[in-house]
C-alpha cells in the first residue's frame, strides 16, 4: 500500500510536536559530542594537558544554552519575519536581537562553567570580557542566523508539502497580455 503525500502529511502532523524539538535536540547532541572530541584532540595534539572533563564542560555548557535559546529565536522570527530574498525588512531588528542572544548565551554559559568548576574544587576564568565577547558574538551571530535559515527552509518545505507554496511555473498558453 502506497501512501499519498496528503496521508504522509497527516501522519507527520500527529508527530510534529515531538519531531521538531527532537530534531534540535539530536542536532545539538551530535554537535556537542563531536565538538568535545575535536577540541580535546586538538589540545592533545598541541601538547596541552587539559583533562577531558574541562573540554566537555566548555562544549556542553555552551551548547545546552544554545539549545535552550532555539525556541527564543524561532519566536523572534515569528514576531519579526526575516525575508532576505525580496526585502531586508526586520534585518536590523534581528541583528539587535542577535546581540542580546549572544549576551544571554555567554552569561549563562559562564555561569554553568563556574558552577561545574566549583563542583570540582576549581575556578573558571572566562578571560578578558572585552576581548572574549566579540569573539563569542561572531560565533553566536552565525548560530542565530543558521537557526533562522533552518526554520525558514523547514517552513517553506511544509508549505510546499501542503500545496501552499508553489514554484513559478511556465506561462499560460496563448497570446501575451499587453501592458496597459
Amino acid at each position: 500500500m502506497r501512501l499519498s503525500s496528503t496521508d504522509l502529511l497527516q501522519r507527520y502532523q500527529r508527530w510534529r510536536k515531538l519531531a521538531e524539538p527532537a530534531f534540535w535536540i539530536v542536532l545539538y547532541l551530535l554537535q556537542t559530542s563531536l565538538n568535545c572530541w575535536i577540541s580535546w584532540a586538538d589540545r592533545v595534539r598541541a601538547g596541552l594537558a587539559t583533562p577531558f572533563w574541562e573540554v566537555a564542560v566548555w562544549e556542553w555548557s555552551s551548547n545546552l544554552v544554545l539549545l535552550a535559546l532555539v525556541p527564543v529565536v524561532i519566536l523572534a522570527n515569528q514576531l519579526r519575519p526575516l525575508h532576505l530574498v525580496f526585502q531586508r525588512r526586520n534585518l536590523r531588528w534581528h541583528l539587535a536581537a542577535s546581540l542580546v542572544y549572544s549576551l544571554v548565551h555567554v552569561l549563562a554559559m559562564v555561569a554553568l562553567r563556574k558552577l561545574a568548576y566549583w563542583s570540582q574544587g576549581s575556578d573558571y576564568d572566562f578571560g578578558d570580557w572585552w576581548r572574549e565577547l566579540p569573539y563569542e558574538y561572531v560565533k553566536d551571530v552565525r548560530t542565530y542566523f543558521s537557526i533562522l535559515l533552518f526554520t525558514g527552509f523547514y517552513q517553506l518545505l511544509l508549505m510546499r508539502w501542503q500545496g501552499e507554496a508553489t514554484l513559478l511555473g511556465e506561462p499560460d498558453a496563448g497570446a501575451a497580455v499587453e501592458p496597459v
